[in-house]
């Protein structure tokens, strides 16, 4: 049980300590954007066709929290809607100029915490790499069946 605790503690350590250097490396342009707002528009930003229904998918969140987001997204001037002319039902976004400065430094940050934790991350061998790896997955997969259950 030990043990448990102590891994569990951990696992909050090291959440804190990602949000704390994103803080600290980020741009003060996404300080007022939260994590699902800014991963929307990452999202809108590579998706070809973006509309409710794939975003939510790509995000793994319900169609009504999309609907919501992306309100709010098109209340700021991030998005805008559109149609295409083959289909005037189907309701698409794209980012607006200032969407597209979030989504480019997002892009940035995430490239360098990448290139930083992978510095990190290669000074293990394969093997532990493949335990953590299997952990990680059993652990993000228990944690998604608490999500379902609570939605």
């Amino acid at each position: 049980m030990e043990e448990q605790e102590l891994l569990l503690k951990e696992i909050a350590l090291l959440l804190e300590r990602q949000e704390m250097l994103s803080k600290l490396t980020e741009s003060s342009c996404l300080d007022e954007y939260g994590y699902s707002e800014t991963h929307c528009i990452d999202f809108i930003g590579r998706l070809e066709l973006p509309n409710v229904t794939k975003v939510a998918e790509h995000m793994r969140m319900t169609r009504g929290a999309i609907s919501k987001m992306t309100k709010k997204l098109l209340a700021k001037g991030l998005i805008e809607k559109y149609t295409v002319e083959s289909n005037k039902k189907e309701i698409y976004f794209k980012l607006t100029d200032q969407g597209r400065v979030l989504f480019d430094e997002h892009a940035k940050r995430h490239k360098l915490w990448e290139k930083r934790d992978m510095e990190f991350l290669a000074g293990y061998r394969k093997e532990d790499m493949e335990v953590v790896c299997r952990f990680m997955k059993e652990f993000n997969g228990y944690l998604e069946r608490q999500i379902e259950e609570l939605s």
